[in-house]
C-alpha cells in the first residue's frame, strides 16, 4: 500500500481516548513547537492506515503536537509521521490506552481516568466467564426473587472489573473506587480540579460525598429477607478473602522484587542473621536443635531480638513480628525468607547424610549376617564330612547328598 501522509484525519473516538491537555500545557507545547519546530526526540506523529480503504491515516500518537502544528501553520514533512499497522480499530484502542498509561507524566486520577476508556473490553470477558452463575444452597429456596441472583452476578462482575482497571491504573482499590465516583459525577468543575491535581483524590471524593449527603433525599429502608442477607453476608465474605489472597500475593512479589534489589546491587542489610545450634535439654530429650537468630551489631556487640527455628515455615509467625521494631520489619520478612531456604536446604542435605549413614549400616547388618551364615554352613559341612567320608568308613551315597548340601550352602 502507498502512503500518503498528507491524507491524515484525527478520528475522534481515538482522541477521545487521551487525556485532555490543561491550558498552561498547551500553551507550553505550543511556544515549544513556535520556537524550535517539530522536534523528533519526542518522537514521530504515529498514524495507523486502516487495510482496504482509499488510504486515509488516522492518528494514534500525537494529536496534540499535530493539531499545534496545523494550527500555527508550522510545516511538517513526511518524516514527522509513522505509519503503524493494527489488525483493527480495537487494536488500536488497546494499544493507545496501553501506551498512555505506560507514560510516567500521568497523575493517579489521569491513569484512572484512561482506564476507565477500557472497562467496556473488561465487562466483556467477566460477563462471558460469568455466563453460568452458581449460587449456594439459600439461592434455590422459592422466597428468594428470580432476579436476585443476577443482581448478585452483576456485583462479582463489577468487582472483578473494577480490581482489574485498578491493577492497570497502578492504584489500590479504594483509591480507583474514590476517583471513580469524582468522574461518574456531574460537577465537571471537581472532575477538573482532580485531574489536573489541583484537589487530591480523597479531598475530592470527600467534597462530592459532602454535597451529595446534603442534597440526598431519604431512602425507604430495603427489607430483605433472610435468605438474602445470608446471601449477601456470604458474597461479601468471599469478596474479603479474595482481597486478602490478591493482598498476600502482592506483598510476596514486593518481598521478592526487595530481596532481588538487594541482592543485585550487593547493598548490606542493617538487620543480619546467623544459624546456630542450640543444646538445650529440649523437653527433656537432650534433643540439640538448630536456629536462627536475627540482630543488629552496633560497635562490636549484637542487639538481638528473635532466636527460632525457621525451618516450619516460609513467612514468621506474627509472635516474632512484633518483637522486630518497626524500622526492621521489612527487613526482617526479607531475611526470614532467605534464611528459610538456606535452612531446608541443610536440612535436606543433614537428611541425605542420615539416609546414607542408614543405608550403609543397614548393608553391614545384612553382610554381617550373610557371613554368620556362610560360617555357620561351612562348620556342619566340615563335621559332616569327617562322620560320612568313604576314607573314614561312610558311604558314598551319603557323601554324594553332602556335596549336593555343599553346593546348596554356598561353601
Amino acid at each position: 500500500m502507498t502512503i500518503d501522509f498528507k491524507k491524515i484525519q484525527i478520528d475522534e473516538e481515538l482522541e477521545e481516548l487521551l487525556p485532555k491537555l490543561s491550558e498552561d500545557d498547551s500553551n507550553s507545547l505550543t511556544q515549544s513547537l513556535l520556537y524550535n519546530g517539530f522536534d523528533q526526540k519526542f518522537g514521530r506523529i504515529k498514524v495507523w492506515f486502516p487495510e482496504n480503504n482509499d488510504g486515509t491515516g488516522y492518528i494514534v500518537d500525537g494529536h496534540n503536537r499535530y493539531k499545534t502544528c496545523r494550527k500555527n501553520n508550522i510545516e511538517l514533512s513526511d518524516y514527522c509521521f509513522e505509519p503503524v499497522y493494527f489488525d483493527s480499530k480495537e487494536d488500536v484502542i488497546k494499544w493507545m490506552l496501553e501506551n498512555q498509561l505506560a507514560r510516567r507524566n500521568l497523575s493517579s486520577a489521569q491513569r484512572i481516568s484512561v482506564a476507565e476508556k477500557y472497562r467496556s473490553v473488561y465487562e466483556k470477558q467477566a460477563k462471558q466467564r460469568q455466563s453460568e452463575y452458581h449460587g449456594n444452597q439459600y439461592e434455590k429456596k422459592s422466597e428468594v426473587p428470580q432476579n436476585f441472583g443476577e443482581v448478585q452476578n452483576r456485583k462479582k462482575q463489577d468487582n472483578e472489573t473494577n480490581a482489574k482497571l485498578a491493577k492497570m491504573a497502578n492504584v489500590n482499590r479504594e483509591t480507583y473506587r474514590q476517583t471513580k465516583h469524582v468522574l461518574d459525577s456531574d460537577n465537571e468543575d471537581l472532575k477538573q480540579r482532580v485531574l489536573s491535581g489541583k484537589t487530591s483524590i480523597s479531598a475530592g471524593y470527600k467534597e462530592l460525598r459532602k454535597s451529595i449527603n446534603e442534597n440526598a433525599v431519604p431512602e425507604k429502608e430495603e427489607h430483605n429477607t433472610p435468605e438474602q442477607r445470608i446471601i449477601e453476608t456470604d458474597r461479601r465474605m468471599s469478596e474479603i478473602d479474595r482481597e486478602i489472597a490478591d493482598l498476600k500475593n502482592e506483598r510476596e512479589n514486593l518481598i521478592r522484587k526487595r530481596s532481588m534489589i538487594f541482592e543485585s546491587l550487593d547493598i548490606e542489610c542493617e538487620l543480619k542473621y546467623e544459624f546456630f545450634i542450640s543444646d538445650d535439654n529440649y523437653l527433656g530429650l537432650g534433643v540439640i536443635i538448630r536456629e536462627c537468630r536475627f540482630y543488629i551489631e552496633t560497635d562490636g556487640n549484637k542487639q538481638i531480638f528473635v532466636e527460632c527455628g525457621v525451618y516450619p515455615s516460609e513467612c514468621p509467625d506474627i509472635f516474632y513480628i512484633n518483637k522486630i521494631p518497626e524500622r526492621y520489619k521489612n527487613d526482617f520478612l526479607m531475611l526470614w525468607k532467605k534464611a528459610y531456604k538456606e535452612d531446608a536446604e541443610y536440612t535436606r542435605k543433614e537428611s541425605e547424610k542420615k539416609n546414607e549413614e542408614f543405608k550403609r549400616k543397614h548393608r553391614e547388618a545384612v553382610m554381617n549376617d550373610i557371613n554368620k551364615c556362610s560360617n555357620f554352613y561351612k562348620q556342619c559341612y566340615r563335621t559332616l564330612a569327617k562322620c560320612i567320608h568313604p576314607d573314614t568308613g561312610g558311604s558314598v551315597e551319603a557323601m554324594q547328598c553332602l556335596n549336593q548340601l555343599k553346593v546348596m550352602w554356598d561353601v
